[in-house]
C-alpha cells in the first residue's frame, strides 16, 4: 500500500465520521423533549397553601369548613397534606361540629380526610327551647371523615 491510499483511506474515515457526527446532532437536537411528568417528580408538591380556608357546599348551602395552617398538594393520587386542621361540618339539624388535629390528608377526589394526632371532636348539644345544654367531647389519634359523598360534585 502507498502512502497516498492510506491517505485516501484515512480522509474517508474522517469524513465518514464527521457525517455520521453531524447527522446525529442534526436529528438528537430535532427531536422534542418528552413533556411526560416522571413518577418521581409527582411524588413532589405542586404547590403550598399557607392560612388555607375551604368551603364545601351543596344544594342547601354550607356543609363543611376547612381551616389549616398549611396544606400542601401532590399530583401523584392527587391528596393534601394538612398541618393542624380545624373541620367545622354544619348540620340542618344539629349545631355545627369541630373537628381538631395535628395533621390531615385530604383525598379521594376532596371527599375524604384522614386526620391524625391529637384529634378532639366538639359538639354542643341544643334542647328543644334552641339553648345550648352541653358540649360533647371525643378524642381519638385517627378519625376518617367524609365530607361529602362520591356520587355528589
Amino acid at each position: 500500500m502507498t502512502m497516498d491510499f492510506k491517505a485516501n483511506i484515512l480522509i474517508a474515515v474522517v469524513f465518514a465520521l464527521l457525517l455520521g457526527l453531524s447527522v446525529w446532532l442534526q436529528y438528537g437536537l430535532l427531536t422534542e423533549p418528552r413533556s411526560e411528568i416522571s413518577p418521581a417528580e409527582k411524588n413532589h408538591p405542586d404547590y403550598y397553601v399557607e392560612k388555607l380556608v375551604s368551603y364545601g357546599m351543596d344544594e342547601s348551602g354550607k356543609k363543611y369548613r376547612i381551616i389549616a395552617d398549611r396544606m400542601v398538594h401532590y399530583p401523584l393520587g392527587d391528596r393534601a397534606l394538612l398541618d393542624n386542621p380545624h373541620i367545622i361540618q354544619y348540620d340542618l339539624n344539629h349545631t355545627p361540629r369541630h373537628v381538631y388535629a395535628e395533621s390531615g390528608l385530604l383525598y379521594d377526589n376532596r371527599s375524604t380526610v384522614l386526620l391524625t394526632g391529637n384529634v378532639k371532636v366538639i359538639q354542643t348539644r341544643v334542647n328543644a327551647s334552641g339553648a345550648s345544654t352541653r358540649e360533647h367531647v371525643a378524642t381519638s389519634q385517627k378519625m376518617l371523615i367524609r365530607l361529602r359523598d362520591k356520587n355528589s360534585s
